[in-house]
């Protein structure tokens, strides 16, 4: 009776063969959806910027003055200085000289070159995380453009209003006060700096951290960096011939088996 044959051990699992170690994975970019609020927060800040350092340099409140049917005085004021369009008499420019315009422009052009920066820095950190440092000074300095800019030309707008309710007309004497281009470009700079808030704060929004995965089985412990990994070297085993099958009960074997003498028992020829 041939012995079954063995078939040769395959060390499997975490001790077979040595694996090359896989490359280290790059960091994954931030999806598209989550860098598009930042992308157009950036592009509206510059567009709030220019509008509004433009409004500055041109004519955003007027006021003319008219005497009998005739214009005595009239001029216009920008974020910086004043411009006649009549000569003043010497009473008069003595007094104008005395007096200045609120500026507006500063505090104006000081938000709008803040839009510029956050713009600026929000185009170099486009393809980062949106919890990276360049992303997070962007976004602040959007949202601190934003809001200063809307702020400034929300106080900007109450004075020009306060300054339409002095409008005089008793007939012979006429002062009437007015708007000019320049603050209507600033109103919709200031509406711009608003959607460039909205769109800095939806842009806080964190992409969602990716799932990390195990390179190794549960409760395996990977081999100490610099020790080199030793392959299972199966111990060959002496072949053994199977034992003879035991005969059943009450069979001639067996009695043939009990009716031989033991080693300690041997037959002799008194023995029965």
């Amino acid at each position: 009776m041939n012995a079954p044959q063995q078939q040769p051990y395959q060390p499997t699992g975490p001790f077979g063969a040595s694996q090359p170690a896989p490359p280290p994975a790059a960091a994954p970019r931030p999806p598209s959806d989550l860098r598009l609020p930042r992308l157009f927060a950036a592009m509206m800040g510059v567009f709030a910027g220019l509008l509004v350092l433009i409004a500055t340099f041109l004519p955003q409140s007027t006021y003319e003055q008219v005497s009998d049917g005739k214009t005595v005085s009239k001029f216009a004021e920008t974020g910086w200085t004043r411009s006649f369009d009549i000569e003043p008499s010497a009473e008069e420019k003595e007094f104008y000289d005395k007096t200045h315009v609120a500026r507006y422009g500063i505090p104006l052009s000081a938000a709008a070159l803040t839009l510029f920066a956050g713009a600026a820095v929000g185009f170099a950190s486009y393809r980062r995380s949106s919890g990276s440092l360049a992303a997070t000074t962007s976004r602040t300095l959007l949202v601190a453009g934003g809001a200063g800019t809307a702020i400034g030309v929300w106080m900007f707008g109450m004075d020009i209003s306060a300054s339409l309710s002095f409008g005089q007309d008793t007939g012979r004497f006429v002062s009437r006060y007015g708007t000019g281009g320049g603050f209507w470009i600033l109103l919709a700079g200031g509406l711009v700096a608003l959607l460039t808030l909205g769109l800095a704060i939806v842009a806080n929004r964190r992409e969602p951290a990716p799932s990390r995965q195990a390179p190794y089985p549960a409760g395996y412990a990977p081999y100490a960096p610099g020790v080199p990994q030793q392959q299972y070297q199966p111990q060959p085993q002496a072949y053994e011939p199977p034992s003879p099958p035991t005969p059943p009960a009450g069979s001639a074997l067996q009695q043939q088996d009990i009716l031989r003498p033991s080693p300690e028992n041997p037959h002799q020829p008194g023995n029965r």
